[in-house]
């Protein structure tokens, strides 16, 4: 204990630094009982001159009780029982279950920078909820919780007084029971143990939205990665398992100082937490028990999380303006992940795909609304739109200056709110033009363009060849100012040009030195826009965007009709007022304008996905299915396919094969995960996935052969992954 008085006295002497600060810089001293699912707290608040010389208003968790203070304030409750609002990155707007604050307002003599005291006490305990949302997810939510399996405290906890928007400083002295450990941002500056007790102390002098405290019987472990302290704290001892992410946070470290520059922290953990979640902290990660041990979440989840460390945990988002760090971490985490594999054309037109399938003029809004996904549209707008914006951007500008412009802006917004408009400005201050247009088509425009290649013709002249065509875009409104890579396969060569598409309808015409015998607009999926229903195979998204769905059961003398009526019972309790469910004999014709899902073997509308199926040559039979070159028994298994409604190619049919009736709960819990498939196969109660893909996509309406002897594939150089040269 010798040693914490002494760093004690070092804060204390320190404080005439404190007074030099624009931050509010909270000391605080705090008591956690897990088994009372108790806090106690003792908060000394520096206030610097500013905010010192007006009454100043904070807010506290209303379940907290503030039993002392300092004699140098008056202290007032003015306001109970608010509802709390969520801050940070990890900001939820679908929680269902809310923690109330209430109000006090302080006010002391004299305008220089004061320092008060309070003391506080109560029970924090909202329990795990899941929304229909996250439920697919397979994520839980709590706005904050103390209990002996662990602590997760934030800012939507309200167990810090809260001062308006103002960022804050803190050390943060933690006493837990023995065996216990806590993980907050920043440093740890103390730890130690004794018999009964456990003692951290963490320390952050750089600005933040919200104070975390997240605590559990934890396993620790590190490594000394020059500047930067990489933890891991799981909840059973695995060194395997840690030494992994140890070994890749280095790597990923390494990579992204190379291309934003200096991490802004000095330490990254990943914390495991106890229930499943997806959550970016500045200086750390948290994450659920399964999802850590997931080998692909180190190649996406892992990098994304800790990528936010730049963009939306140090420098942070003006939310009043949009969301624009959840687009550019996608780009620069989950498509850099692919593009590095030479799979970054693959992962833009699923993008795409999702906002194909979800987004329409109902649900659509532009990224200047965006604040926090909340359902699949809202993820393929705020996600995927701003990823494809930024991807744009990268393609106009080049990747030396769009590197360079996020640089800027990262070195001139560090632990400040920004917003679009500054990520323009270093755009505009790197290249030397005014990029208004792009911004306010992009950020403040709802819709996408659609394209449409028809009238194309090819003329031999004397030296050369003439192409012309059309390209139109068919979307309603006006239309967007586009930049569109065509490339051309002539007899010698591949030839690659940018067009400007700046009207609904636009002529155009290229001159080749050989004979052309292919055009392809777009066949990377570099531009944002709707995609035509033959460029992406049918898959599961297009189901599940579907406004309305019809589910068919099978006969009733099917072997497991009543497990298929408890698996569409239970869909539809999770996705509700979209779906509706009828037995396959009432129904005279599948529908045509909503999405269909046939259950079961034993299903008089199953001749149509055979039908659509052979096509690819793929079959369900009632002992086996075949979908591409595999052919599986159905014997203790589950299917699922999807295929196009022949009587709209908008339309998606989805057949689902039941062949284990315990397999129910996991399927309908699991299969959201799946959307960018046209094909499932899973075994086991649990269940297991066994087998997945995509059908290939057939036929696409922006590409057109000039000739009917050319049948060779055309290979179009992958592009290089987003880096400095």
């Amino acid at each position: 204990m010798k040693n914490f008085q002494i760093l004690f006295t070092v804060f204390i002497l320190s404080i005439s630094v404190l007074g030099q600060s624009k931050y509010i810089h909270h000391k605080l001293n705090i008591t956690v009982a897990p088994e009372k699912s108790e806090i106690s707290v003792r908060d000394s608040v520096y206030v610097p001159s500013l905010q010192a010389k007006k009454p100043l208003w904070f807010k506290l968790n209303s379940s907290l009780a503030i039993s002392a203070f300092s004699k140098n304030i008056s202290l007032k409750k003015i306001a109970s029982k608010i509802k709390s609002s969520d801050v940070g990155m990890d900001r939820d707007i679908s929680k269902e279950k809310e923690i109330t604050t209430n109000e006090y307002e302080i006010k002391f003599s004299g305008g220089k920078a004061k320092t008060f005291w309070i003391e506080y006490s109560g029970k924090i305990y909202v329990p795990i909820a899941n929304s229909a949302e996250e439920y697919q997810r397979g994520f839980g939510q709590t706005p904050g919780i103390i209990s002996n399996k662990g602590v997760y405290l934030a800012g939507s906890s309200g167990w810090v007084p809260a001062f308006g928007k103002e960022l804050v400083t803190f050390t943060l002295k933690v006493n837990l029971p023995a065996g216990w450990k806590s993980v907050s941002q920043g440093e740890r500056t103390f730890v130690e143990s004794d018999s009964a007790h456990h003692f951290d102390e963490w320390r952050e002098d750089y600005p933040q939205e919200e104070v975390f405290l997240i605590a559990a019987k934890f396993h620790e472990y590190s490594y000394d990665a020059e500047h930067v302290e990489i933890m891991a704290f799981l909840r059973e001892n695995d060194e395997a398992l840690a030494n992994k992410y140890l070994e890749r946070t280095a790597q990923y470290l390494k990579m992204y100082e190379s291309l934003l520059g200096k991490y802004p922290y000095k330490k990254f953990a990943l914390v495991e937490n106890f229930w499943e979640t997806g959550y970016g902290m500045p200086s750390f990660t948290l994450l659920g028990e399964k999802i850590i041990r997931f080998p692909f979440i180190l190649y996406s989840s892992y990098p994304h999380e800790l990528l936010h460390n730049w963009w939306g945990n140090s420098a942070y988002v003006d939310f009043s303006k949009g969301n624009w760090c959840e687009g550019i971490t996608a780009y620069m985490a989950d498509h850099l992940m692919k593009e590095k594999r030479g799979q970054g054309a693959e992962y833009r037109r699923a993008t795409l795909q999702k906002f194909t399938d979800f987004v329409n003029e109902k649900n659509d809004f532009p990224l200047s609304k965006f604040y926090s996904r909340y359902d699949a549209p809202s993820e393929a707008i705020g996600y995927g739109k701003a990823l494809m914006m930024w991807h744009m951007l990268r393609k106009m500008v080049g990747d030396n200056s769009f590197v360079k412009a996020f640089r800027l802006f990262y070195k001139q917004n560090k632990f400040r709110r920004a917003s679009f408009d500054d990520i323009r400005l270093a755009f505009e201050q790197t290249v030397n033009k005014n990029l208004k247009w792009f911004f306010n088509q992009w950020v403040k425009r709802t819709g996408a363009p659609e394209l449409k290649l028809d009238k194309v013709s090819l003329t031999s002249r004397a030296k050369d060849f003439l192409l012309k065509f059309n390209l139109h875009q068919i979307q309603k409104g006006k239309a967007f100012k586009l930049y569109v890579p065509v490339y051309v396969q002539t007899e010698k060569s591949l030839e690659s040009f940018k067009l400007v598409s700046d009207s609904k309808n636009k002529v155009y015409r290229l001159t080749l030195s050989s004979k052309p015998l292919e055009i392809l607009i777009d066949p990377q999926f570099d531009v944002f826009r709707k995609l035509e229903p033959p460029e992406t195979p049918p898959s599961l998204t297009k189901a599940y965007g579907s406004q309305r769905t019809l589910i068919l059961l099978p006969s009733k003398n099917e072997k497991n009709y009543n497990y298929y009526k408890t698996f569409a019972r239970e869909w539809i309790r999770v996705h509700k007022e979209k779906f509706e469910l009828a037995e396959s004999g009432q129904v005279k014709n599948i529908p045509t304008d909503k999405a269909v899902w046939i259950l079961g073997y034993n299903n008089k509308f199953l001749n149509i996905v055979n039908r659509q199926l052979k096509k690819r040559n793929s079959f369900v039979l009632r002992d086996s299915v075949r979908f591409g070159e595999a052919v599986n028994s159905t014997a203790g298994r589950d299917f699922i396919c999807v295929v196009r409604n022949p009587k709209n190619v908008n339309g998606a049919i989805v057949w689902f094969g039941l062949g284990n009736g315990k397999a129910v709960a996991g399927l309908v819990r699991k299969l959201p995960h799946y959307g960018k498939y046209s094909y499932l196969a899973f075994e086991g109660n649990e269940p297991v996935n066994i087998a997945k893909g995509e059908w290939e996509a057939l036929n696409s309406p922006l590409i057109k052969r000039l000739t009917s002897t050319f049948k060779v594939k055309v290979k179009i150089p992958k592009s290089k992954a987003l880096a400095l040269e």
